[in-house]
């Protein structure tokens, strides 16, 4: 009996120190993208957008909840935008962002994002073509079902030249 207490208190010590690491790494390893923001450097959002577009206006708001300032422009047209920007027309979608030397199109998530200026990227910007139901801005919320069909779409790099790669899959 007098073995077993020696060892529990020689080895509490330790124990609530694992204890401890534990509980810190838990909470440490569900950061939200707003916490990643402030470890990257990412400037302001400059946003275009029709004022009859709500899809658009979710997606704003979507940065602005995820930590990042955003200036929301309404403009009357925004082709004009794309081709300022060189946005290839097979990217070309609702809305149309910059953010420092990037173009943002369409639908793009802040996990892209994110990517895009944690690997400082050399190319001109990502986009999601279309709509892509599930898509930031494109979420559905039916109170009859919580299950959703989210769409798998692809977030695409665009160089200035018109190349065009996949960036990233994102999978609901």
């Amino acid at each position: 009996m007098e073995s077993n207490r020696s060892f529990f208190i020689n080895n509490l010590p330790k124990s609530l120190l694992f204890l401890g690491i534990l509980i810190i790494n838990i909470f440490n390893s569900q950061e939200s993208p707003a916490k990643i923001q402030e470890n990257l450097d990412i400037p302001k959002v400059v946003s275009y957008r029709l004022s009859s577009c709500s899809c658009c206006k979710k997606w704003v708001n979507h940065l602005r909840d995820n930590g990042l300032e955003v200036v929301d422009n309404i403009v009357e047209d925004i082709s004009e935008i794309k081709k300022q920007y060189n946005v290839p027309n097979n990217l070309r979608s609702c809305h149309s962002a910059k953010i420092g030397n990037y173009i943002i199109e369409g639908h793009v998530p802040i996990k892209s994002i994110n990517k895009l200026f944690e690997e400082k990227a050399r190319i001109s910007g990502i986009a999601v073509p279309g709509m892509p139901h599930g898509s930031p801005g494109m979420e559905t919320h039916s109170h009859a079902s919580h299950s959703h069909n989210y769409d798998t779409y692809e977030v695409v790099s665009f160089s200035k030249n018109g190349k065009t790669k996949i960036f990233e899959l994102i999978s609901p």
